[in-house]
């Protein structure tokens, strides 16, 4: 199949280390090229289309009769009207402008996969005009995630937003949640069909990067450690819940834990944490890492015990630090409500605690601290689950199964 993979709403797969997004994005292309399938990929970065054959080379996109002439003039002047008087603005020209982009650079290929973004409508545009199917990718709540940052539109504005978004997920044929939460969610915020919705979870490299005898819950006759490192990879916001992490392991260390703290991560909320950790006294025995390549912090998650995910104010529904500790061989501790996360099985592969609830954190962490054999257990079990259903390759055959649905 020719697949063009859209990112109407900048995710940057040009360097790394990857975000989250990127790191999905990038995997996802990979391994559909394994299977033979060709994928162009156009993603709108810094107020420009750039497009991508091998995720390597990015040409900017001129799109012709948008980008020049009496329609870029016409843009301009409504563009300072609307914010001389502060009108709402529905994102048309941005839109537009992509679903040309769209049209005049994967004429002739066989669908459209986009990765849905807030008021990215555009790819729903062009496969309407082109006679092909979208798919759409959905991976989170985008205007809770706006309302988490303190930047959801209101009003006006939100009405609208809202009814330009209904009409761009309408357009779609099918939909890919990352997690049955995703899915779940998806179908109630857009009254959307449930049957033209499937749930296919992310993946993780570190299976690859990672032989199991390089893990230490494989490590047969290992000595039993005085330390437990417990390891979290991810950002800051205070959502993905270090403030209440940093509390709740301070108080486990009251209670005789002895641990140490890897946070791997930067962006904004870093110097909060940091202060935080300062304040409890925890600088000795807490890390900051900073921001890594997957191959480099594997190693770092290989020769921990523990991963953690304290979602606070957030629903994860899956998570790819969750992903990636279940493919370390580490048990992981992960905030969680209404069986969600999925992809932990309580007692068997983690412990899922209540979001925000720093009593129950703590109380996981002096658990499993003080419990070396129950780490082993979860932990392989983890890894052995990881290696069956969580590696990419696993997860592009899923996405191309849908894609055979949809064409028929």
């Amino acid at each position: 199949m020719k697949i063009g993979y859209l990112l109407e709403q900048g995710v940057d797969t040009r360097q790394r280390p990857f975000s989250g997004p990127a790191n999905h994005v990038w995997h996802v292309v990979r391994e559909l090229e394994k299977r033979g399938h060709q994928i162009r990929l156009l993603n709108r970065l810094d107020g420009r289309i750039w497009k991508s054959d091998n995720l390597t080379d990015y040409e900017p996109v001129f799109v012709r009769g948008v980008d020049d002439g009496s329609r870029r003039l016409l843009e301009k002047s409504v563009r300072r009207t609307q914010a001389t008087l502060r009108l709402p603005y529905v994102g048309y020209f941005e839109a537009e402008r992509f679903a040309r982009a769209c049209q005049q650079e994967l004429a002739g290929f066989d669908l459209l996969y986009q990765r849905k973004s807030w008021m990215g409508y555009g790819g729903g545009l062009a496969a309407q005009r082109m006679g092909i199917p979208l798919i759409l990718e959905e991976n989170g709540d985008h205007l809770d995630d706006l309302r988490a940052k303190g930047a959801a539109p209101t009003g006006l504005q939100l009405r609208l937003a809202l009814a330009q978004m209904r009409k761009a997920v309408w357009r779609a044929d099918h939909v890919i949640a990352s997690g049955e939460g995703w899915r779940r969610n998806f179908i109630r915020r857009w009254d959307y069909d449930p049957d033209r919705v499937t749930t296919i979870e992310n993946g993780t490299e570190l299976c690859a990067l990672l032989p199991r005898e390089q893990l230490y819950s494989f490590r047969e006759g290992a000595p039993p450690r005085e330390t437990v490192t417990l390891i979290y990879v991810g950002g800051f916001y205070a959502w993905h819940g270090i403030p209440i992490l940093l509390p709740a392991l301070a108080r486990a260390c009251q209670q005789g834990v002895n641990a140490r703290l890897i946070l791997i991560g930067s962006g904004s909320g870093m110097a909060e944490a940091q202060t935080l950790t300062a304040e409890l006294d925890l600088t000795e025995i807490v890390t900051f890492a900073g921001r890594m390549k997957p191959e480099e912090y594997a190693p770092l998650l290989a020769e921990a015990d523990i991963g953690v995910s304290p979602y606070c104010g957030w629903k994860e529904y899956s998570g790819l630090k969750i992903l990636d500790y279940k493919a370390a061989g580490l048990p992981t501790i992960a905030s969680g409500e209404d069986g969600m996360p999925p992809i932990l099985t309580p007692e068997q592969t983690g412990l899922i605690v209540p979001p925000c609830d720093e009593d129950a954190l703590c109380a996981a962490i002096v658990r499993l601290s003080a419990d070396a054999d129950l780490r082993r257990r979860m932990g392989r079990q983890a890894r052995l689950e990881a290696e069956q259903i969580h590696g990419w390759d696993y997860t592009a055959a899923q996405i191309e199964k849908v894609f055979e649905k949809v064409i028929g």
